[in-house]
């Protein structure tokens, strides 16, 4: 079972990922797949203030850590912490790096 998942991972990534330059803090980098999202979610008392929240979703193998830089093209994004993962996935939220 574990095989099959890996495998649709993969075809997933294929499809919906995109190749993005992952700079580590210790000064090393390389090229990753991933899907970034971006989504509104209500904010503090009032459903009626949104925030975007920007998450980064990679293949649990990819090993990441807080203050790494995600780049792609003009776009930088600093790893803040990791949300979530599923057993194959890791989801990571992202913040707009300063220039």
């Amino acid at each position: 079972m574990q095989d099959e998942l890996s495998d649709l991972n993969r075809q997933v990534l294929a499809t919906f990922g995109e190749t993005f330059t992952l700079k580590k803090s210790d000064g090393s980098s390389l090229e990753v797949t991933g899907i970034i999202t971006r989504e509104l979610v209500p904010t503090g008392p009032y459903e009626q203030v949104l925030q975007e929240i920007t998450t980064l979703a990679l293949a649990q193998d990819v090993k990441v850590s807080r203050g790494d830089e995600v780049i792609s093209g003009e776009q930088r994004w600093t790893i803040d912490r990791k949300l979530k993962g599923d057993g194959q996935m890791n989801g990571w939220s992202l913040h707009e790096a300063g220039t």
